[in-house]
């Protein structure tokens, strides 16, 4: 009987040996069911990438950095309708209601013709010494063709008085040489290549198609630098405004010229706009133009890093780049209704504010 109790010892012991070793198979397959987890986990994010891709609708992402490989025809639909802009059930055009624009009839016509019969046009009778009557009438707005420059000149009269002094007038100030070009050429020139951004080579071809006037490439870059240094007073007055400004936007956007690579940066309020070109887009080529940053101001931008080095009083990231990023959450995640529900309230709150005034806005509700 000993000897069986004995085996029956060494049998359990095995047994418990064997557990020991299977327990700890068992712990090192978790262990690795846990990273295996992590990782399916991170795989799964670096995929989504790819499956519901970022591009200019659903992130900040300029449409120039859009991808052409589009991965699916449903991902090309998104790519190409969808937008910011809800649909509605009114249809296209102007709406009912909507004030609409039309020629005006002008009081002062430079020119009228008289378009009348001088007989009768059933029984021939003489009418020329008839007075009529106008019954009807109709303008038509025009513009001269061809459009050509007309030129002034300047001669300065010497007088000689009794008294033996010579008298001589002065050049007016638009008379700066022997032929120079006048203040509307000058206004003309700096108005299509600044706000219509036509470029010199085109702009030399408007000039001479449409006003008779021939320009060099030349001429007009020495005519937009003295508009610079002309202008250069009342756009330090804009800068400082801004700078003052207790809310104000800030944006910045890639341009090539003569092939190099530039940012064009803007800051501008509700009713002023200064914008610049420099080469960087980092914080220096701001502390160029604002040094002391915003101070008062809430800056309202695409969320790009330098406006975060800047010296704000507060920020505002652009509600169109929010709105585009809950687009990309809702594409990611269908299952979640918290990033509709917010694109909801902004769009609500965005309709209030445009269209009731900022005292009856229920705010606490919102």
């Amino acid at each position: 009987m000993e000897e069986q109790v004995l085996d029956i010892s060494f049998v359990i012991k095995a047994i418990n040996v064997e557990i020991g070793s299977m327990k700890t198979q068992l712990d090192t397959a978790l262990a690795k069911i846990t990273v295996l987890e992590d990782e399916n986990v991170n795989l799964k994010l670096r995929l989504s990438v790819y499956e519901t891709p970022k591009d200019s609708h659903n992130s900040s992402t300029p449409p120039s950095q859009d991808s052409l490989k589009v991965q699916s025809e449903k991902a090309k639909k998104l790519l190409m309708t969808q937008s910011l802009r809800e649909k509605s059930n009114r249809p296209s055009g102007g709406q009912l209601g909507h004030e609409g624009t039309t020629l005006a009839f002008s009081d002062t016509p430079d020119f009228i013709e008289k378009h009348q019969h001088h007989y009768c046009t059933s029984c021939g009778n003489d009418l020329s010494d008839i007075e009529g009557v106008i019954v009807g009438a109709r303008q038509v707005v025009d513009v001269p063709i061809p459009v050509r420059p007309f030129i002034t000149e300047h001669r300065i009269i010497r007088k000689k008085c009794s008294c033996g002094h010579c008298c001589e007038a002065n050049f007016p100030a638009a008379a700066k040489s022997k032929v120079c070009y006048g203040p509307n050429i000058e206004a003309t020139v700096t108005y299509l290549s600044c706000s219509q951004y036509i470029p010199y080579k085109r702009l030399t071809e408007v000039l001479k198609d449409c006003f008779g006037v021939s320009l060099s490439q030349g001429t007009i870059d020495n005519i937009l630098s003295y508009m610079k240094q002309k202008s250069q007073t009342v756009y330090d007055a804009i800068r400082f405004k801004i700078e003052q400004a207790t809310t104000a936007g800030g944006d910045e956007t890639g341009v090539k010229i003569n092939g190099q690579g530039y940012w064009i940066w803007v800051f501008q309020t509700p009713k002023l706009t200064y914008t610049y070109c420099d080469k960087s887009r980092g914080i220096i080529a701001i502390h160029k133009h604002f040094k002391d940053g915003l101070p008062n101001a809430a800056l309202v931008t695409d969320r790009h890093a330098s406006y975060f080095n800047l010296n704000v009083a507060g920020h505002q990231l652009c509600l169109a780049h929010i709105l585009r990023e809950l687009i990309y959450l809702t594409e990611l995640d269908p299952e979640q209704t918290w990033s509709s529900r917010m694109m909801e309230l902004l769009r609500d709150s965005i309709h209030k504010r445009k269209t009731e005034s900022w005292e009856l806005i229920d705010r606490k509700s919102i």
